[in-house]
């Protein structure tokens, strides 16, 4: 097999000098010994180019642009030489995160894109570092197609369903919704954007007593949009009328506000009850059944693209790679395109 591993930081090569576990670099040699004895347990050759961000991370530490800045280099790589597959060791608080936002921004690379970390550092007694590693080394060599996975304890999950669910366990994470990728991808294709301008997007989760200027604050502060995590099938504490008041004028200036659901199971169904339906009036998209690191994640991938509006509602709603339960299908959206200026989306930064 020939592997790009990528080391961007987190617990796997951590250190304590006193003041607390914090990121180290020049792992490569530990990295080395590891892919050595898998080659003699598994009488099988492994090629790997080692590689470290320029800055290695705790993952707390992960904002937007490190997704980028590692699908960057993942993709530079594969076009760069041949490769059965790609390995980013990561730290575990944001992984799920991370992998949701490389499996949208690499959606079109052929090999497979795994992540993995642990738990407990290399080195120290009883390290899971060793044995995810292993494990994302086996999972290209037994499950060769392309897409992007966390693996990681003794599973493989979807990135676009993953998320982390135990701060201490080696089964640190679990994907608990289904995972139904389209049978075709869809094509979805955008006007040439030029200098489309990056703007933030961010996540909140209602909860009882929440008032309206606190989601008002988050939709000015994420002038790109905001995943609004509510109850149940999209339900939340209307405060009167001031909480649809503020969605409503949030998707007057542009913002978008994606409802998704606390709940492991189930879908949002804005329809269903009278908040629900109020939010969809006012504005309001429907995350359908995905996760919050997805809907995240999504979100931001089609902010950068430059979508708003009609064409953001529409591809939202889209299952562009498992992240959603196939849901209904969602009212088609043309937009007015010239065909000398409309291309398939292939991003490079």
């Amino acid at each position: 097999m020939r592997i790009e591993l990528l080391y961007s930081g987190g617990t796997f090569g951590m250190v304590d000098q006193g003041a607390g576990l914090r990121p180290r670099s020049g792992i490569g040699g530990e990295i080395a010994d590891i892919v050595a004895r898998f080659e003699a347990d598994e009488e099988r050759s492994v090629e790997v180019r080692y590689a470290e961000l320029e800055d290695v991370i705790d993952s707390s530490d992960a904002d937007p642009a490190t997704a980028c800045r590692i699908a960057e280099h993942v993709r530079s790589s594969v076009e760069s030489a041949p490769l059965d597959g790609v390995i980013v060791i990561h730290g575990t608080d944001t992984m799920a995160y991370v992998g949701a936002r490389l499996a949208f921004e690499l959606r079109e690379i052929t090999v497979p894109l795994v992540l993995t970390g642990a738990q407990i550092p290399l080195g120290h007694p009883g390290s899971d570092a060793p044995s995810n590693l292993r494990l994302a080394l086996n999972s290209i060599a037994a499950e060769p197609g392309p897409g992007t996975f966390l693996a990681f304890g003794s599973g493989r999950h979807p990135a676009v369903r993953a998320s982390k669910r135990a701060g201490d366990d080696f089964e640190a994470f679990v994907a608990i919704r289904e995972f139904t990728p389209p049978p075709t991808p869809p094509d979805l294709r955008i006007r040439g954007l030029g200098n489309a301008v990056r703007r933030p997007v961010g996540l909140v989760t209602v909860f009882p007593g929440m008032h309206a200027a606190f989601l008002d604050v988050a939709t000015h502060h994420y002038s790109g949009g905001i995943v609004l995590e509510c109850y149940g099938s999209g339900t939340l504490p209307l405060q009167g009328c001031a909480t649809i008041e503020t969605v409503r004028q949030a998707t007057l200036r542009g913002t978008p506000v994606v409802v998704i659901t606390q709940c492991d199971s189930g879908s949002v169904d804005l329809g269903r009850y009278l908040p629900g339906r109020a939010m969809l009036d006012a504005g309001a998209i429907s995350g359908g059944d995905m996760t919050r690191e997805s809907a995240l994640a999504k979100l931001a991938y089609l902010v950068d693209l430059g979508l708003s509006g009609p064409p953001l509602r529409h591809w939202m709603s889209v299952n562009l790679l498992g992240e959603l339960s196939n849901p209904p299908a969602a009212p088609a959206f043309f937009a007015p395109v010239d065909d000398q200026d409309t291309h398939p989306i292939h991003r490079s930064r």
